[in-house]
């Protein structure tokens, strides 16, 4: 077992990435794999939504926070279910950048894959969910990655930012020679038959060819509910939402295996 780390990651906010990692988390989870979420976004969306899907407490012994001081995230490990750990975040988390800038700089930038290396053989998949900003909490989790999955809700603004997220992110592999690669471009709520979502999808096509997913996250209610209130799957409508990402998921699934394949 060597886990794989994964990321959903687009400068813009409120374009999914958090649920989306959540909702991985779940699956993945469900699917008998061993999987440790990290919320680096000090916001703790990620956490609260977890909290609220296995209802339960979140406290580590150690926190994120200080976890990274220290250098070691042993101890900022909570387990939620036989196959679901989370290393938990809160606003504590946002003092980081300040106490990490007495590191050098590039050095500061490579903290969590240095510190992520102890749980590769305990986990099978690493998710990291990272704030929507150009941050050391972005850049630890973009080098700290495996495979990276662009997330582009259909509006013109998030297509315009994934496109500069794009060249930053491969920039920074260039600068640090990192070995991460892209799984792809997921298309998130998306509208049906509207015109913009219609516009925007094409546009991405044009821009990233096969590297957007088949299988997309189409609008649905049920969505922002996931994201509010947590992951349930007792109805049709539960059930209808959970598929629409478990298909999204083995699509991400199916890209890495052909990439470490071919």
């Amino acid at each position: 077992m060597r886990a794989k780390t994964l990321l959903h990651f687009n400068f813009k906010g409120g374009v999914g990435k958090t649920t989306l990692s959540v909702m991985n988390t779940y699956l993945l989870g469900a699917n008998k794999s061993k999987v440790l979420l990290i919320d680096l976004d000090p916001q703790a969306n990620a956490t609260e939504i977890m909290k609220s899907t296995f209802n339960k407490e979140i406290e580590p012994a150690v926190s994120l926070y200080n976890g990274l001081l220290n250098l070691d995230l042993s101890k900022s490990v909570v387990t939620l279910t036989d196959n679901i750990s989370i290393i938990p975040a809160d606003w504590e988390l946002s003092l980081w950048p300040g106490k990490a800038e007495k590191i050098k700089s590039h050095d500061r930038m490579l903290i969590l894959n240095e510190l992520i290396k102890k749980f590769k053989e305990q986990f099978d998949y690493i998710i990291i969910d990272v704030p929507p900003t150009l941050s050391i909490f972005t850049n630890n989790a973009i080098l700290a990655s495996d495979y990276i999955s662009l997330v582009l809700q259909t509006q013109k603004q998030a297509y315009t930012s994934v496109l500069k997220t794009a060249q930053y992110m491969f920039q920074l592999k260039s600068d640090y020679q990192a070995s991460f690669s892209v799984a792809g471009v997921i298309l998130y709520l998306v509208k049906k038959d509207a015109k913009v979502d219609k516009e925007i999808t094409q546009a991405a096509i044009d821009s990233f060819g096969d590297a957007v997913f088949s299988n997309r996250i189409w609008q649905q209610e049920r969505v922002k509910l996931f994201s509010n209130e947590g992951i349930k799957n007792e109805d049709h409508w539960d059930k209808r939402a959970i598929g629409m990402y478990d298909m999204v998921l083995k699509e991400q699934l199916k890209r890495i295996g052909e990439m470490e394949n071919g």
